[in-house]
């Protein structure tokens, strides 16, 4: 029979592995039912009897709600446990993927929508429960697995959604299969994740948190109204007017509080700031420019004088190309970061994409000079898809992982909004007298916008603090200290039998 100090040994570094491998199955299902649902919009829309116009809030409003709920959901697990707020996010998820298969009435169907919108608190949640289990370079791995899991769920998720349906004639049956992986998910976070030991000791700023939500609803409804109309209609002056009257007055709020929703001033700190200056950076790009790659692509040369005339398997190819790099470069970030330091994966990773952006303009002529442009953007995109999250969780508080990885969540998502209304109304600007479709320099000036503002992220990121000699001897030291304390802690009677590899929270 094993000695108590052998037979332990084994059990830490297995049991961290296996939490990280069921987070990992959790981030493959949110990618996959964020993926599933884009290619079924136009079906869905019919299935419902609403307009093409009207099936466009099945997305935007779960867009609202995430908005609203990641920052809030972020802040009260560094309260109470961030494994306890990811099994509130996971059945609410559970239950709008249900209603939203089950119920064919638009109004409770966007009313599941809102209840999907937790789902984008999920990766904060995961990350802060690696962070408190786990640092170093198995955590760099960790949260890159997750990064790459999450964007690979996407591309699973699309391609299986236009599978289903042309088997499935039942949009029902069709739109419960995200359900299936949702279910699973909510068994494993329940019953198989163990909950974070740190905990932030202070009281709730609700009124903080509403002024986020305000100001999150203000500024999207305005960047909606500002795509439709131009910014200066006033469907999308007056909510933007109010956005910034909110934030102004949020700020001198948390600015006061003993207990903020949101620690403006680290925020806003030089040691974590340049992350959230780039991640806004990234979102704009990444999330505000997708729909021009189909519009691009899509236009015939001998109508618009431009374009591929690609069909939207085409376009798909191109959009699955970028997604399967990021992919990649999500999965290899940890490995460089290991060589050359995980500040010059981000800084790559911009030049990568900044690079990529600027190549299009000579290259859009031919769709394999395009196609090359797309390989470089999703180099790019999948190195700051897993090193800036790994960054900001090495460099935020202990306490405070949740709600800052919330953050950077939330500020890519407006930063997406935010371009995608800049770019609607470039290309407006752009219309050839007398048509419907925009002249090549209003997609010149979005290209020409997307680098620019990797060249920002850049310039933000050399102010990112540069590892320490004690981080990287430290993260080379992780698997070995880790070991020790295991093996130490195996034999002791009040050994935690959850711990990971770490060791459990009295050893700290």
């Amino acid at each position: 029979m094993n000695s108590p100090k052998t037979e332990g040994l084994p059990i830490a570094g297995s049991r961290a592995r296996k939490v990280v491998g069921f987070l990992i199955f959790c981030e493959l299902a949110s990618g996959f039912t964020q993926g599933f649902y884009p290619p079924l919009l136009k079906d869905f829309a019919a299935h419902l009897a609403v307009s093409d116009a009207d099936i466009t809030w099945f997305l935007t409003v779960q867009s609202l709600a995430a908005a609203v709920c990641v920052p809030l959901l972020s802040k009260l697990g560094d309260l109470f446990g961030h494994r306890r707020l990811l099994r509130i996010a996971v059945v609410s998820v559970l239950i709008g993927t249900l209603v939203t298969a089950l119920v064919p009435s638009y109004p409770v169907v966007l009313v599941a929508r809102v209840l999907v919108g937790p789902l984008a608190v999920w990766l904060p949640l995961e990350i802060a429960l690696v962070h408190n289990r786990i640092s170093g370079e198995s955590a760099r791995r960790a949260i890159g697995l997750l990064i790459t899991f999450l964007t690979g769920g996407a591309i699973l998720g699309t391609f299986t959604a236009g599978g289903i349906s042309l088997f499935s004639p039942n949009i029902t049956l069709t739109m419960l299969a995200p359900v299936v992986l949702v279910l699973i998910s909510t068994f494993v976070v329940f019953r198989l994740v163990p909950e974070s030991p740190a905990r932030t000791a202070t009281k709730v700023d609700f009124v903080g948190f509403a002024g986020i939500a305000v100001f999150m609803i203000a500024v999207l409804i305005g960047l909606r109204g500002a795509g439709d109309a131009g910014f200066f209609a006033p469907s999308a002056l007056i909510p933007l007017l109010l956005a910034v009257v909110v934030f102004v007055g949020w700020v001198l709020w948390e600015l006061r509080s003993p207990a903020p929703a949101v620690d403006v001033r680290l925020v806003a700190s030089r040691r974590i700031g340049p992350i959230y200056l780039a991640a806004l950076c990234f979102g704009m790009v990444m999330f505000g420019a997708q729909a021009q790659i189909a519009t691009f692509m899509g236009s015939s040369p001998e109508r618009e004088g431009y374009g591929f005339e690609a069909t939207a398997g085409t376009i798909s190819l191109v959009i699955g190309t970028i997604t399967i790099l990021a992919t990649v470069g999500a999965a290899l970030f940890s490995v460089l970061a290991a060589r050359i330091g995980i500040r010059t994966v981000l800084l790559t990773g911009s030049v990568l994409a900044a690079v990529g952006h600027f190549l299009v303009l000579p290259l859009h002529g031919s769709f394999g000079g395009y196609l090359i442009a797309a390989v470089v953007q999703g180099l790019g995109y999948g190195l700051l898809l897993g090193a800036l999250p790994a960054r900001l969780a090495e460099l935020a508080p202990t306490d405070a992982t949740g709600i800052a990885a919330g953050v950077y969540n939330s500020l890519r998502t407006l930063g997406g909004a935010l371009a995608g209304a800049i770019f609607a109304a470039m290309l407006g600007a752009a219309l050839v007298a007398g048509t419907e479709f925009a002249g090549i320099e209003g997609y010149f000036g979005i290209w020409i916008f997307c680098g620019a503002a990797f060249v920002v992220c850049f310039a933000a990121l050399l102010f990112v603090p540069r590892e320490t000699p004690a981080e990287r001897a430290g993260a080379e030291r992780t698997g070995a200290e880790r070991t020790d304390a295991a093996s130490a802690g195996a034999g002791r009677p009040d050994a935690d039998p959850t711990s990971t590899e770490s060791g459990s929270t009295s050893d700290r």
